[in-house]
């Protein structure tokens, strides 16, 4: 009886101290990101949410990006996109590496928002995350397949 009551005490001692590593993690973050093959390639910047679950190697990450392409002879012309993804982690501490991998949204306008076009497709790579005490960076690079264009995107980022 006192080994049965021993084990339940050590039980629920372990998972006390577990329970707070178990909440759910909401890291916003910016980051600046490079479309290489849209519009010659153009650099942008973007926002990003990242869900963790701090026992679990998967994440959800939903991230959207506003470039500022080279519109040539066109007057105006404006490029944008998002995705929301799963992060698939190594359990490393401090420097994570990851795969990634989902659905990737693109809006492309080179008329005025007369010619706006906006398509879905999915997308896929892989990155590091770097974590701090209160900060945190990541790296990654996806190839988006998106028509008309497939695409490698590179994206570096800060997330509080």
């Amino acid at each position: 009886m006192i080994r049965r009551a021993l084990s339940l005490a050590l039980a629920a001692a372990a998972l006390a101290a577990a329970a707070p590593q178990a909440q759910a993690q909401l890291n916003p973050g910016l980051h600046v990101a490079r479309a290489t093959d849209s519009f010659g390639g153009t650099n942008g910047v973007g926002a990003s949410v990242q869900l963790s679950f701090p026992l679990f190697p998967i994440d959800l990450f939903v991230a959207g990006e506003y470039f500022f392409p080279d519109c040539g002879t066109v007057a105006e012309c404006s490029f944008m996109g998002g995705s929301a993804d799963l992060h698939l982690g190594l359990p490393v501490p401090v420097l994570t590496p990851y795969a990634t991998g989902g659905l990737v949204y693109r809006r492309t306008d080179v008329g005025g928002g007369a010619g706006a076009v906006a398509k879905t497709g999915y997308g896929g790579g892989v990155g590091v995350n770097l974590g701090a005490l209160v900060l945190g960076a990541y790296a990654e690079v996806r190839y988006e397949v998106v028509d008309p264009e497939d695409q490698v995107v590179i994206r570096l980022g800060l997330r509080f």
